[in-house]
C-alpha cells in the first residue's frame, strides 16, 4: 500500500508593525511538531509557506506532490488571509481540507459556517489527525468515532466528542523540522532555534485563550527529553534557544533540572524566554542556576500597574512581587524587560496612568506595552460582550488591528475610545524610549527614540534599515557596543532574494 501524503500549507501573515516588509523568524512550530508526529508514523510530509514561497506556486506544488489531504493551522489573528487560500485551493483542487489550530478551537463548528472545508480539529490535533487520515483510507470511513474531529455529512456538520489531552509529552518527537528549508527563515542565520518544553496553563488570565487548544493542566516534558532536544541541535551548531513555554518555570525544580542537565552535558548554550515568565514562580537560587546555565533575557508578565486591575484580570500576582523579580533578576545579571496591556476590564485613564507610572519606575530594560486584543472563546471577549462595546466586530479587528497599533478595538463607559487612545500614545511613547535604549545603550538610543517619534522618519529609517545594504550597517554600527541587538544583515539580502 502506498504511502499517505499529506500538506500542509502556511498562510501569508502580516506584520505586527505598521509597515508590510518582513522575514519570518522561524517556521509554524505547531505545523513542524505535527509533520514530525505522522513522519514518524510512515506518512509523507510536505510543507509549503507561502512567506518564504510564492503564492503562485502552490498548485503546481500541489500537482507534483499528490497529496491525500491538505492541511492548515489557523490562529485568530488574521484568520481571513488563512480563508482567502482556503478559497482558492477550493477553487483549484478537490482535494479534502482539514483545518486545526487556536482559531478553530475557539470557534469549533461555526467555522463551516465561515469557510467551505470538509474536516477541521479542535485541541490537540496529532492523533485525530492520523486517525482522520487512516479513516479516510477506508471503503467506509466511520469519522464520527475520531475524538477531537468536526466533519460534514451531507448538508450537517458533526461535532465529535472532545478529545482528551497528551498526558505524556515525551512519547512524542519533538519537531526536527525536516519538511521545512530553514535557510529560508531569519533565525537560521542567528543559529536560533524555538522549543517548548510543556503545554497547557493552570492560571485564569481573562484575555488569554491558550486553555482552549492545550487545556488548564500543566503538562511537561521530562528535564531528559527537553535537554535531549537542545543537544541534537547544538549538535546541528544551533546554540540560542527561544524556549516558548507559556509555564516553564511552574515546577521550579523541574526547571532547575533542566539547567542542572544542560551545565552536567556541557552545552554552551544561550537561551531566552521572551513568552515570558511568571514572577511568582522564580526565586534567586533558580536564577543563578538558569544564569549558570545559559539564560540571557527573561520577560515578565505583570499587565497592570494597579492592584485592583490585577483582581479583575485574575492575574493572581502583586506589584510586589513584580518589583521583587526584577531586583533578583538584576542582581543575579540576567537581561529583562516587563510586559504591560492597556485596556483591561474595569481600567479606567487613570488606573492605565498607574500602568505606565509602575512600568517606569521599574530598574528593568525595557517597557512592552499593547493593545488589547480580545480573542474569541476568552473571558474577556465576553465580557466586552457583556459589559462593554466593540468599536471594530471580531472580523475586521482580527484581520486589521494589531497589539501594538494605537486604536483601541473596544470601549467602556469608565474607559471610552478617547481616553484610550491618549493612554496608548503615552504607553507606546514610554515602550519606544526604553527599547530603544536598551539596544543601543542610553546615549545612542535616546537619540534614536527622538528620531523615531516622527512618524516620517520612523518610516524612513525602518525601511532603509530592512530595505537597503547601507541601512543594515548603519544598524550594525550603531549597535556593534550592545548585543541586545538583532543583526539584520540577513533581512536585506533575503528580502532582495525575495522580490
Amino acid at each position: 500500500m502506498k504511502k499517505i501524503k499529506v500538506l500542509f500549507v502556511i498562510n501569508k501573515s502580516k506584520s505586527l508593525t505598521k509597515y508590510e516588509k518582513f522575514l519570518e523568524g522561524y517556521p509554524t512550530m505547531g505545523l513542524a511538531s505535527l509533520a514530525s508526529f505522522l513522519k514518524k508514523r510512515g506518512v509523507e510530509v510536505r510543507v509549503f509557506d507561502a512567506n518564504i514561497e510564492r503564492e503562485e506556486d502552490l498548485f503546481k506544488f500541489i500537482e507534483d506532490f499528490k497529496p491525500d489531504l491538505i492541511g492548515l493551522s489557523i490562529v485568530s489573528y488574521f484568520y481571513n488571509l488563512a480563508y482567502e487560500l482556503i478559497k482558492k485551493i477550493k477553487k483549484n483542487t478537490k482535494i479534502p481540507i482539514v483545518i486545526g489550530g487556536p482559531h478553530i478551537s475557539a470557534i469549533r463548528k461555526k467555522v463551516f459556517e465561515e469557510i467551505d472545508i470538509d474536516f477541521a480539529i479542535k485541541g490537540e490535533g496529532e492523533f485525530a489527525l492520523y486517525e482522520l487520515l487512516k479513516e479516510m483510507r477506508k471503503k467506509n470511513p466511520e469519522f464520527s468515532k475520531i475524538k477531537g474531529l468536526m466533519w460534514k455529512n451531507g448538508n450537517n456538520v458533526i461535532e465529535n466528542d472532545d478529545r482528551e489531552l497528551i498526558k505524556n509529552l515525551d512519547a512524542l518527537p519533538f519537531p526536527k523540522y525536516e519538511c521545512f528549508d530553514l535557510t529560508k527563515y531569519a533565525y537560521f542565520y542567528e543559529k536560533k532555534i524555538p522549543i517548548i518544553t510543556s503545554r497547557g496553563c493552570p492560571y485564569n488570565c481573562v484575555y488569554c485563550s491558550v486553555r482552549l487548544t492545550h487545556g488548564r493542566s500543566f503538562r511537561p516534558k521530562s528535564p531528559e527529553k527537553v535537554v535531549d532536544e537542545i543537544e541534537y541541535w547544538c549538535k546541528r551548531d544551533r546554540k540560542i534557544f527561544l524556549i516558548n513555554d507559556d509555564c516553564f518555570s511552574f515546577d521550579i525544580d523541574r526547571a532547575m533540572k533542566i539547567c542542572d542537565l544542560i551545565i552536567k552535558r556541557g552545552l554552551k548554550i544561550n537561551f531566552q524566554l521572551y513568552s515570558g515568565l511568571r514572577v511568582d514562580r522564580i526565586n534567586k537560587e533558580l536564577l543563578e542556576k538558569m544564569k549558570e546555565a545559559g539564560c540571557t533575557f527573561i520577560a515578565y508578565g505583570c499587565e497592570s500597574g494597579n492592584e485592583q486591575v490585577l483582581k479583575n484580570i485574575k492575574k493572581g500576582i502583586t506589584l510586589d512581587q513584580v518589583r521583587n523579580a526584577i531586583k533578583l533578576t538584576n542582581e543575579v545579571g540576567i537581561a529583562n524587560c516587563v510586559y504591560f496591556i492597556i485596556g483591561h476590564p474595569g481600567e479606567t485613564y487613570e488606573s492605565a496612568m498607574d500602568s505606565i507610572k509602575f512600568a517606569g519606575s521599574l530598574p528593568c530594560g525595557y517597557i512592552n506595552f499593547n493593545n488589547l486584543v480580545p480573542f474569541p472563546g476568552s473571558e474577556l471577549f465576553e465580557w466586552i460582550e457583556a459589559n462593554g462595546k466593540f468599536l471594530t466586530p471580531p472580523e475586521s479587528y482580527l484581520s486589521d488591528i494589531s497589539f501594538r497599533d494605537e486604536y483601541p478595538i473596544f470601549e467602556t463607559k469608565e474607559f471610552p475610545k478617547e481616553d484610550r487612545i491618549k493612554a496608548l500614545k503615552k504607553a507606546f511613547d514610554l515602550s519606544q524610549k526604553t527599547i530603544m535604549q536598551f539596544r543601543f545603550g542610553k546615549f545612542k538610543g535616546g537619540i534614536i527614540y527622538l528620531i523615531s517619534r516622527n512618524e516620517f522618519m520612523y518610516k524612513i529609517g525602518y525601511r532603509l534599515i530592512i530595505e537597503t545594504k547601507i541601512g543594515s550597517k548603519i544598524y550594525d554600527w550603531f549597535s556593534k557596543s550592545s548585543q541586545k541587538a538583532a543583526p539584520v544583515k540577513h533581512l536585506y539580502y533575503k528580502l532582495k532574494a525575495k522580490s
